[in-house]
Formats: structure tokens, sequence, C-alpha cells
């Protein structure tokens, strides 16, 4: 049986950028296995997220935007996003993307296999997919599913379903994305349409929710067509790709190292925010925190500083008051980005805030609402 300096287990978004953000390392000439069931040849996802700045894959983005569309409760209409721009990553793009960064290093193998099994050992961290052992000095793992039985957190999910289609007039602005447009029938729920224009005549549109049931696939294409009619003068469309996702929205304390040889990664390892389901940018920060460690230390732990973890107790009672529908979702989210500017509302939301600029923005808040849910928080923890 062959050792690896590392294995990463799950060749999605987070192991493939691992192994990449590893090239760019004093690490770039240890042996690497990547397993994956998939071989990441399909544009099977897009992501879309903000960000201040070039980033490291600011090549291959799809379209970006500095202005984008809101429709909410009390605000419709635009929002300057400053210094920040919102980005489109297709996943075709980036898989293809760095995929061909990984060729050029003989040391890294991939393979097609379905993990069986993972778990730590004296020797290291032990993998066995197909029925075929691995070890490796580090295993990072991508693969865990997040449990969501424990009474005292929450668990929401957000699952989306989207269309890329190409309509008979023009009917989109290329130069203005619609973010968030909460004009689709609430349902109690938090629901939500994306648009997010490739050019005049053609776009991603996604229909979005944030509750704990999903919905027939029927039911999601209803909810589209409903919105196209009501809202885009599209004429006549075909559609060219469909797109489905769901995401832990969760607050389950999940063990970034959970043990000496293996440490999760992504959504398995609490990438996640659990307030929102952004995962990429979250993702790739962490990952280079991990590469930077273990080339200056040879451990991969990170080590945030205690205050941080304040930003989980926002999330807790951001997921309470949507569990417990104890104010409108939509009315939060207009709160959140119209009465604050976007990028302080961005920087809440990649916790790069100071405690002073949280309690300006809670005040933006319903009081009462997010009142009830601190202490239902509190009890929670408490009783848990």
């Amino acid at each position: 049986m062959k050792k690896y300096d590392f294995i990463i287990a799950g060749g999605g978004m987070a192991g493939l950028s691992l192994a990449y953000y590893m090239t760019r390392s004093s690490l770039r000439d240890r042996s690497i296995l990547i397993l994956d069931r998939e071989q990441k040849n399909r544009n099977d996802r897009t992501w879309c997220f903000w960000e201040n700045g070039a980033g490291p894959f600011e090549s291959i983005m799809f379209r970006k935007w500095n202005t984008v569309n809101f429709h909410g409760t009390t605000h419709s209409g635009p929002l300057d996003l400053g210094t920040y721009e919102y980005k489109m990553l297709r996943g075709i793009d980036f898989y293809a993307f760095v995929q061909k960064e990984l060729d050029k290093w003989p040391n890294i193998e991939r393979r097609q296999a379905t993990i069986n099994r993972i778990k730590d050992t004296p020797q290291g961290g032990f993998v066995i997919a197909d029925d075929e052992p691995y070890i490796a000095d580090y295993v990072f793992d991508s693969t865990l599913t997040l449990r969501t039985d424990q009474p005292e957190n929450h668990n929401l999910l957000q699952h989306f379903k989207g269309w890329v289609i190409k309509t008979e007039r023009p009917c989109f602005d290329p130069k203005q994305p619609e973010i968030m447009d909460f004009r689709v029938e609430q349902h109690g729920d938090c629901r939500f349409v994306y648009v997010m224009p490739f050019d005049a005549q053609t776009a991603l549109v996604e229909f979005t929710l944030f509750n704990d049931k999903l919905m027939t696939d029927a039911e999601y294409d209803a909810d589209i067509t409903r919105y196209l009619e009501q809202y885009l003068d599209t004429g006549t469309y075909q559609i060219d790709e469909t797109e489905y996702g769901i995401i832990p929205m969760s607050d389950t304390h999940t063990e970034e190292n959970p043990s000496e040889h293996i440490v999760r990664i992504g959504t398995s390892g609490g990438h996640t925010k659990a307030s929102t389901g952004y995962t990429f940018q979250r993702t790739q920060r962490y990952l280079r925190a991990i590469v930077e460690n273990m080339a200056a230390t040879g451990v991969p732990n990170r080590n945030p500083p205690w205050f941080n973890k304040r930003f989980k107790l926002y999330d807790s009672i951001f997921l309470n008051v949507l569990q417990k529908r104890r104010h409108s979702a939509a009315d939060v989210f207009t709160r959140f980005y119209a009465e604050n500017h976007p990028v302080k509302a961005f920087r809440f939301l990649d916790e790069d805030t100071r405690f002073f600029d949280e309690i300006r923005l809670f005040t933006t808040m319903p009081w009462w609402p997010f009142t009830a849910a601190f202490f239902d928080v509190i009890r929670r923890k408490l009783i848990g």
C-alpha cells in the first residue's frame, strides 16, 4: 500500500482548490492523491459571490458587476457595491482551469473512485475507496454529511433550481444582476429569485428557498415560470442549462480537525456560512490559511482568534429568526442591505467587521424578533 503525503477525499470545489493552493506553496513537491467519484467535466453548478479586488481565479470569472439590483419590502433598485464586485464563476470553467494547473505536477495523482471509509490511525489518515486502501500523513475530507438531528441546533436548507434561458426579446440588463428579488410569494418562508444576466437575451434565473422542506422539480419549475411571466418580457424562450443544489444552513458544530491526521474542508469542515449558505469565498479563505500554516509549521491547524467565534452566535440568532418565523425574511434582508451600505454589509458577512460596526448594524434589525431569538439560542445551548 503506497503512502502519500496528502490525500484529498473529494475532488469538488474545496478539494481542487486545496490542491491548487498547495502547488502555489512550498508544499508543491509533496505526493498528493485526489479521490472523487465524478470526473468534473460538466457545468454542474455556478458560484456567485462578492470580492474586494482581484482573486486567484480572476482570469476565469464568467461575469463581474459593480452594481446589483435588490427587490425587497421597502427598497427596490440598485445597490452600489463600492470597492466590491459581484462575481459569477461557472463550475466547468473552474474545474478545467484547476485541472489544467494540476496536470503540470506529476506528483499529483487523481483517481475516480467512490470513497467507502475514512479513519485515523497511528500511521496516518486511512482511506478506502472502491475497496482499495490508501494512507497519508494527512487526509483532507470534504465528504462528511452534516448531522441535522440535534434539537439544540438550527438546521435549515438553502435549496434552489435555476435555468439558463435564451429569450426571444432583450429583457435583461447585462450591467445589473438581481441578487435578491423577493417579489415572489413567500408562504412564510424566505423565497427569492436570482437573475444573473449574460447578455440582453441570456441569463441564469434561479429560484431559491431557505426552509427545511425540499420541493419537487415541477414545483421549482412552476415558480420559475411564474416569475418569468410576471416580471420579464421574454417572449418565447428556450432552456439551455439547468442546475439544482442543496446547501445546509446549520449551526451544528463541526470539527475542522477531528483527529490528528484528518482535516475536514468545505461544507464538511464548517466552511459554509450558516446564515447565508455562501461557501465559495469562505472556503477559499480557510484553505489558504490551512496551506499557509502547513507550509510554515508542518501542521494544517487554523487557529482563528477566539473573539471571532461571536459570528457563530450571530448566525445562530439569524437562523432562529428564520426557523421560528419571527419576522419576515424579506424585510430582514431589505433592512440589512438598504439601511447599511453594501460594503459594510459584505464586510460583516465576510466576518471582517469590528464589534462596534456590528452593533451599528444590529440596530437596523427588528429588535424584538432578534432579542427573542438571542435568548432562545442561549437557552438551547444551555439545555444542549
